[in-house]
């Protein structure tokens, strides 16, 4: 039988004589809240955007230069199609390059977005690409044709849209203003690429009159005589300090597939979707004979020109992107392609072809620039621009570029130093003296060497940016058919 619980009485809040509390009234009233929070807004709206550009006008950086009419085109075009979203113009502290090996480039100044089209400054609030604020001059214009037709022709793995729809004016424009991004300093880069593709182009005459080297006569080819130039005296020759195993080997074609494959192509032959659009063609590795005996194919060579990248063709810098070890270990698989590294479900160390030059390689370098003269030479690239970043073969503005002067030799003797007859003593210290005794701007860094290069050698109607119209409207045989391309 339940009990009820009797309830206790409780003592009142206030005596019944006191009289009631008044009414509250609302102080926050919707038209406060409004103006108080557009108030808020404006004030920010004047911090922000406002007060900077009205008051804040630092003086123009040493790096600084006005863009063109081109460029400022371009600027729109980059706006127009939400590259902002992506891809900075500004520098931030986290995107310097930890692991670069060589030179580090240049950090962006307030200095350097001074006038029209650079103030104010474009920068996205999140980064998904790279940063572009220095991006001038690293590539060659083919190299960006093909990236902006679509980008996974050179970076397989790239989730950046395909850009085919732009018109090829739109495309150059856009291309022009990226290459601005970076100032004078890359000005002095592209104007490097453009030297270096032109005397590449005009090596390869050399080699095909005849000149082509290597095992035809013992010699290296003029246009390996070039690469050569290139490569630190040091890698010539190298060996690669990784053991040949499996397991370095499936790594180093993994690589090669996430990084390679868009220009080299994806049976390692040179083949490639974006070799459509470059000039000169992407190498490729499929023949036995050279990796074997190439005089530019030592694993040194390779390391080095993956590593830094090679001026004037579109092979890009790696060396911020990739391990000393991945580097090394896309090397050594470079060496199983011949053999089935690409098709085998597994490259194996049999695969593998051991490098060894050729006899003749070893005299001739003794001849032209033997390790026990470097000393007496120098570093050739001691007097690189400051924070021009890591672009090989590249000297400050005004100065002798010992690579334009090797190459430019080949190319006016038709001939190789130290084996072609009549030049068999032909050393590299005879022509750096004979380019330096020169007072018509011969091999000098940041002059238009075309004067330099005889007229059936130049094939100006070969490169950028006369290259366009040729494959603009053209369907890439080389892609995928579901790709965009044209």
């Amino acid at each position: 039988m339940s009990r009820t619980i009797p309830d206790i009485p409780s003592e009142p809040v206030h005596p019944k004589n006191w009289r009631p509390h008044p009414a509250k009234k609302m102080l926050m009233t919707p038209l406060m809240a409004t103006v108080g929070a557009m108030m808020a807004f404006l004030t920010v709206v004047f911090m922000v955007v406002i007060l900077p550009t009205t008051t804040f006008e630092p003086a123009p950086s040493d790096n600084w230069r006005p863009l063109n009419d081109l460029e400022m085109e371009g600027r729109n075009v980059f706006l127009a199609n939400g590259c902002i979203y992506c891809h900075s113009g500004f520098t931030r502290p986290q995107d310097a390059y930890a692991s670069q090996y060589y030179v580090y480039g240049r950090v962006s100044e307030p200095g350097d977005y001074e006038g029209d089209g650079e103030t104010p400054n474009l920068f996205g609030t999140i980064r998904t690409g790279p940063d572009l604020s220095q991006s001038g001059g690293f590539h060659p214009d083919d190299w960006h044709y093909a990236h902006y037709t679509n980008a996974r022709y050179t970076t397989p793995f790239s989730i950046m849209p395909s850009f085919s729809f732009l018109t090829p004016d739109e495309i150059t424009a856009l291309i022009a203003f990226t290459q601005s991004r970076g100032g004078k300093l890359a000005d002095l880069r592209d104007a490097h690429q453009a030297t270096m593709k032109m005397i590449e182009i005009a090596s390869g005459d050399v080699a095909a009159s005849g000149e082509n080297g290597d095992r035809s006569d013992g010699y290296p080819a003029a246009s390996a005589v070039k690469n050569m130039m290139l490569i630190e005296r040091g890698y010539w020759f190298a060996d690669n300090p990784l053991p040949v195993t499996q397991q370095n080997l499936v790594r180093g074609r993994e690589v090669f597939q996430e990084r390679c494959v868009g220009c080299h192509g994806s049976q390692g032959d040179g083949n490639g979707p974006a070799g459509f659009y470059m000039n000169p063609s992407p190498p490729g590795f499929d023949v036995a004979d050279d990796q074997q005996h190439g005089s530019d194919t030592s694993p040194g060579a390779y390391y080095w020109r993956i590593l830094r990248g090679v001026p004037g063709s579109a092979m890009e810098n790696f060396g911020t992107r990739l391990s000393v070890d991945d580097i090394w270990k896309v090397v050594l698989f470079l060496k199983t392609i011949p053999n089935g590294g690409l098709t085998a479900e597994v490259p194996t160390p049999d695969m593998y072809i051991r490098w060894e030059g050729y006899p003749g390689l070893y005299d001739w370098a003794n001849c032209f620039f033997p390790e026990s003269m470097q000393p007496q030479i120098g570093d050739l690239w001691a007097s690189a621009p400051a924070n021009i970043g890591d672009v090989p073969g590249i000297v400050g503005e005004g100065e002798m570029n010992p690579v334009y002067a090797v190459t430019l030799w080949e190319i006016n003797n038709n001939a190789r130093p130290c084996g072609t007859a009549g030049f068999e003593q032909t050393t590299l210290p005879d022509i750096l003296q004979e380019a330096n005794g020169r007072s018509d701007g011969f091999a000098l860094q940041g002059t238009d060497q075309t004067p330099f290069i005889p007229a059936s050698m130049q094939h100006s109607d070969t490169l950028p940016p006369s290259l366009l119209p040729q494959v603009w409207d053209q369907t890439n045989p080389l892609a995928a058919p579901d790709s965009g391309n044209r």
